[in-house]
């Protein structure tokens, strides 16, 4: 197993990856938190399996395959098909940002991955060592732990999601202040997460520098930024008001429309 491991692994160098529209740094802190829950939740996995294998007929009921109960040898075969498929199967999760079936991995990593999942599937299949104590489990079982290593992949892309979103520090403070039911924002701050979601996507794609995401603190609340937008809008209408309604206000009006610089001109006027 260990050396099928190290062939894929060693394939990933030559992979097809989407580079980040922003400079990037070490996330150590997200890939121990992604390490510990994918790897806990792949082992809890692993001892469901042998489980379901050992202690109930499930797997004999619903696709007729005959119980490994009673040997202890076909038992190791299968487990170490199952741990072998899902180890290697999570690298198309931590390899990605977002779902691990839309990012196309590179051809040299899949050949490995399939190439190394054929021989593995083979040895569970047909291998009697003795020395390592696994004996063949036959085709039946073979499908039977693909199905289940499909079924157990799935939620992987989920988990990494939610640890990201968790490890953001957004989490929380979206539990205090976007509560839809008692909130006191316009349309339950809709505009507001409209407003977010379009400055993440710039800021993703790369239009928009993200300093610029920091303009305004996570801690302000969104009724002190309306009481600031409001201030602003009442100081235009004032200096629009101004310039329409005293001469001062349109001679200054004039001047910045020409170009001019009123502290260079020698003449007075008067209200």
């Amino acid at each position: 197993m260990a050396i099928l491991n190290d062939g894929t692994i060693m394939t990933i160098s030559k992979d097809r990856v989407k580079p980040s529209p922003l400079p990037d740094s070490w996330k150590l802190k997200e890939i121990f938190s992604t390490g510990v829950v994918l790897g806990g939740y792949l082992a809890l996995m692993t001892v469901l399996f042998f489980w379901i294998m050992k202690d109930t007929d499930f797997f004999s009921d619903k696709f007729g395959v005959r119980s490994l109960r009673d040997s202890k040898y076909e038992m190791m075969a299968a487990l170490y098909l199952q741990v072998s498929i899902v180890s290697q199967a999570l690298i198309f999760v931590t390899r990605s940002r977002s779902w691990s079936f839309v990012e196309r991995p590179g051809l040299l990593l899949v050949s490995a991955f399939v190439v190394a999942q054929l021989i593995a599937t083979l040895i569970a299949v047909y291998a009697n060592w003795g020395f390592a104590h696994i004996k063949g489990c036959g085709w039946g079982w073979a499908g039977v732990i693909w199905l289940f290593s499909l079924v157990t992949y799935l939620p992987l892309d989920v988990l990494k999601f939610a640890i990201r979103y968790i490890l953001s520090g957004k989490a929380w403070d979206n539990f205090l202040e976007n509560k839809t039911a008692f909130t006191t924002k316009k349309d339950y701050g809709k505009e507001e997460r409209e407003a977010q979601w379009a400055t993440a996507q710039r800021t993703l794609h790369g239009l928009q520098p993200a300093q610029t995401n920091t303009i305004f603190s996570d801690k302000s609340s969104y009724r002190e930024l309306s009481e600031i937008a409001e201030q602003a809008k009442r100081r235009a209408e004032m200096a629009r008001l101004r310039e329409l309604n005293t001469l001062k206000g349109h001679v200054e009006s004039v001047v910045k429309l020409k170009g001019l610089d009123i502290d260079t001109i020698q003449q007075h006027y008067t209200l």
